[in-house]
């Protein structure tokens, strides 16, 4: 917004203005405190109003305020003041080069001069990570003692809205000057773009180089390198014209020419890799040898020097190389690479994302991840790791498992039962084929195509990354071919896919390796976790203790069982399909830390007041409490299943180590017994056992997987049945006598979370019917339609002890519903909000995360202690160098 010569901003007295354009209008001022003269920024009104803008700006601007270079000019401070948000800047008197330019080219000894102080400063900028992005003349300052300020550094980059928002992205769009009807200072903004920052794509420090050979270019020349009468033919140009080094002057350096050939390479994988070695070059521009780091091609037309032909020179060229190679190998082999570790943290109030851990592309330069807001929405996000802010994908909501192209220019997801891919830059999602609410991963191949899984039961399926007609690779078949084939992953080449096989443990179960000429598959482990294959020649495992790794060559693969553990602070995973971490092909880590199970065990009242039990957070699982409300039955972090006693914290242990998996306990009403459920045999089946510990009865097997739910008075057991594990779940009873009926079948809908009323009249559960999970009650036996409980979405339903009121959870929100009889019809109160609670999650997807005390006056939950939920990423560069040392590669 304008302000009027003589106001004040703070400590500074606006004197006269000096200019404007897209990021504001600029004063000199004076600063009253330091008695110097500064430039003031002041910024656009409807960037003052926004606060998170604000915010962010000042972080930024504080960033960009730690260099301190003589050919950057300085940030002095940000200052907000009657609406105001201005920046304090260093006052650099002088021309800009875009003055400069329009009398004509700069001889090539002056414009090789400018060229290396803006090189200087760029370099400077990018050892501490910091991008300009918007580089062009008008940003660089010529004083009149010769040297040379770069302005606006990084503003560009700090100016942006949050990523993904509507008008984020200045340096990804024609920077827009104040007068839209002066087209060359558009056009002038635009013909210096790179061309993945015309594109919208993300950008890194090539994208300054691009723009730093557009600028030289021009200062030998006089005359634009990409032009035209609009943005859109400018930015056309930007993208495909050739580039046309013809025009510079004679006496224009070989190595200056080649310079300018490294810079202005489209693909920014070939382009120039560090501006430092432009500032080598132009320190010594007559110098011919490659000690720069920069090709030094035979120029075109060169003859060979007389006497020699030029087979025989090219034939001692190659015999020398191969006899230097040879001696430096023996005597100076190459040093190991760095190996770098850094954290990744996530903005307050966002927490990572389950069932899908972060994605890194092949080159290791950007990951992607899920994570959820304070609101409890999980969105996709893309982040290039030489920035310090993700771009969001949006129409994200509940994406799941992200998975890249191979070029890492497109990002893939599941959400709302589609797969998506999207580009990383942003954009609109494009739905590329079904899937379901539990997909089992995805992977994107060489050959254009992607293989997922959409659900537990579905097998692999294949589909081109446009679109079309669905492929089948492997179907479950619950007997021979397990029950569910999960986490595909192409291998290079697209050939072959690694992915794991669950089933019942009569089978080979884990990761299989399928051959897609063939269409048969071999089994390479008999550890059931999620196996990924790194380009080092391993396969990596992570389960509840960390992430292991073994020799594996893909071309003869042969069983192995990974027991080297090589981190072992990854995040522990609660399922077979959990994977949260991932491995780029040159060997960049990137991981979640931390451990899941970790709560505070604590009664909280009706009104949401805390008491904790212990002193400290106890790794338990799904702590279900007693009848009598003086024990707890849990699942331990290695599936082995517990009774403890609160007061005292004694334990008992109900099933052993080697078991398989021990969860969904259940209480009999008169406390003496616990049913749970386990999958020791490969199908999950029921089981039973003393409270005070003694002999493990089966008590229910049958063809596929069954879950304990709730038992009612007279012994009558209420449990899930998936049959393919993966469609809808179906409630079932398991009577004394050993009869199994059905009790709500209905698929595909799910019913689930069911719960017996204390008097065993009525049955409380959950279904997916309308396309949400919400919570009904209806009569056990006899006649009665169900009525919903939940308004507005609930899960994990639970009977007051005296059958009155029904407790259900709505994310974190804890809230409750009156529950009478009137003869055979049953009326629900409206539901009300107790409060809200961060519970710890469990490991098991059918418990509730809470109990109720004997007289219903307080709640006894899990709380999230909030050091371990997931809100970073560690990520490992060269972290390959590591892992060969621990386990060699064959």
């Amino acid at each position: 917004m304008s302000v009027l010569p003589g106001s004040r901003l703070g400590p500074y007295e606006i004197v006269s203005p000096l200019g404007a354009g897209g990021m504001g209008e600029v004063y000199r001022a004076r600063d009253s405190k330091l008695n110097r003269d500064v430039a003031i920024k002041v910024l656009p009104a409807a960037f003052a109003e926004d606060r998170d803008r604000v915010a962010r700006f000042r972080r930024e601007a504080q960033l960009v305020a730690s260099l301190n270079h003589p050919n950057i000019a300085a940030i002095y401070g940000l200052e907000e003041s009657n609406g105001n948000v201005a920046l304090a800047l260093e006052l650099v008197d002088g021309e800009d080069l875009a003055q400069r330019l329009t009398r004509g080219p700069i001889a090539v000894d002056e414009a090789l001069a400018i060229a290396r102080q803006i090189a200087d400063g760029l370099e400077a900028a990018h050892e501490k990570g910091i991008v300009h992005r918007d580089l062009k003349p008008a940003n660089v300052k010529l004083t009149k003692d010769g040297v040379v300020k770069i302005l606006d550094f990084g503003l560009a980059k700090a100016y942006e809205g949050e990523p993904g928002s509507h008008d984020s992205g200045v340096s990804q769009s024609p920077t827009m000057s104040r007068n839209m009807t002066e087209a060359g200072m558009i056009l002038g903004t635009a013909a210096y773009m790179s061309p993945e920052q015309a594109r919208g794509r993300p950008v890194d420090k090539r994208a300054d180089i691009w723009s730093f050979g557009v600028v030289l270019d021009e200062m030998l020349t006089g005359k634009r390198l990409f032009g035209g009468e609009t943005v859109s033919d400018t930015l056309a140009a930007v993208l495909r014209q050739d580039v046309d080094l013809g025009g510079l002057p004679a006496e224009t350096p070989a190595s200056v020419r080649r310079l300018l050939a490294r810079c202005l390479e489209r693909d920014s994988r070939k382009r120039l890799r560090d501006i430092g070695e432009a500032r080598l070059v132009l320190a010594d521009p007559a110098a011919e040898t490659a000690s720069s780091g920069v090709p030094l091609p035979v120029s075109a037309g060169a003859p060979p020097r007389r006497g020699v032909p030029i087979v025989a020179l090219l034939a001692v060229a190659l015999s020398a190389a191969a006899v230097g190679a040879f001696t430096w190998a023996r005597v100076r082999p190459t040093a190991p690479a760095r190996i770098t570790r850094f954290t990744i943290s996530l903005p307050a109030g966002q927490t990572l994302s389950g069932n899908g851990g972060p994605a890194i592309t092949r080159d290791g330069r950007a990951i992607a991840y899920t994570a959820r807001d304070a609101g409890g929405i999980g969105r996709l996000y893309v982040r290039a790791l030489d920035r310090f802010e993700p771009v969001t994908i949006p129409e994200s909501e509940g994406a799941q498992q992200p998975f890249f192209s191979p070029d890492g220019t497109r990002v893939g997801f599941i959400a709302s039962g589609k797969l998506f891919t999207a580009a990383v830059g942003g954009g609109a999602p494009t739905p590329i084929a079904d899937a379901s609410a539990q997909p089992q991963g995805a992977s994107w191949g060489d050959d254009g195509t992607i293989v997922f899984s959409p659900a537990l039961s579905s097998g692999l399926m294949r589909v081109n990354a446009s679109g079309g007609k669905i492929e089948q690779l492997t179907a479950p078949d619950e007997g021979a071919a397990g029950y569910a084939h999960v986490r595909p992953q192409l291998l290079p080449g697209s050939r072959s896919v690694l992915f794991t096989i669950w089933g019942p443990s009569s089978l080979k179960l884990g990761p299989a390796l399928l051959s897609l000429p063939k269409g048969t598959w071999k089994h390479i482990s008999s550890d059931g976790w999620t196996a990924r294959y790194a380009a080092s020649g391993h396969i990596l495992q992570s389960g509840p203790r960390g992430l292991r790794a073994a020799p594996f060559d893909p071309e003869s693969p042969k069983p192995v069982n990974p027991q080297t553990f090589v981190v072992d602070d990854v995040l522990g995973a609660i399922a077979f399909s959990d994977s949260w971490f991932a491995v780029s092909d040159n060997g960049t880590l990137v991981y979640v830390p931390g451990e899941l199970l970790k709560g505070t065990l604590a009664w909280v009242t009706r009104d949401g007041r805390v008491t904790p039990l212990f002193d400290k957070p106890a790794p338990l699982s799904d702590p279900l409490l007693s009848p009598d409300g003086e024990r707890v039955a849990f699942q331990d972090r290695d599936d082995v299943l517990w009774t403890m006693e609160l007061r005292r914290g004694t334990r008992i242990r109900l099933s052993f180590d080697g078991e398989g998996v021990n969860a969904y306990p259940v209480w009999s009403r008169d406390g003496t017994r616990v049913v749970w459920s386990s999958n020791r045999t490969g199908d999950w089946d029921i089981y039973s056992a003393p409270a005070a510990g003694g002999p493990v009865t089966k008590i229910l097997t049958r063809k596929g997987n069954q879950f304990a739910l709730s038992l009612a008075p007279d012994g009558t057991l209420l449990f899930n049945e998936r049959s393919k594990a993966g469609t809808g779940a179906n409630l079932m009873t398991l009577s004394p006598d050993g009869t199994v009926a059905p009790f709500l079948v209905s698929q595909p809908a799910s019913k689930a979370g069911g719960q017996f009323s204390p008097d065993g009249s009525l049955v409380a559960y959950v279904s997916d019917e309308t396309g949400r999970d919400d919570v009904y009650v209806r009569p056990f036996r006899g006649r009665g339609d169900a009525i919903a409980v939940s308004s507005d979405g609930g899960n994990a339903p639970k009977w007051s002890p005296d059958g009155t009121e029904l407790f259900y959870r709505r994310a974190d929100a804890f809230l409750a519903a009156t529950v009478t009889r009137k003869g055979d019809e049953i009326i629900v109160g409206d539901p009300r909000k107790l409060f809200e609670l961060k519970v710890a999650p469990g490991r098991s997807s059918f418990q509730a995360g809470y109990s109720l005390s004997p007289d219903g006056r307080r709640l006894l939950v899990q709380v999230q202690d909030p050091r371990a939920l997931p809100t970073q990423m560690n990520i490992v560069q060269n972290w390959f160098e590591e892992l060969s040392a621990r386990v060699p590669a064959r």
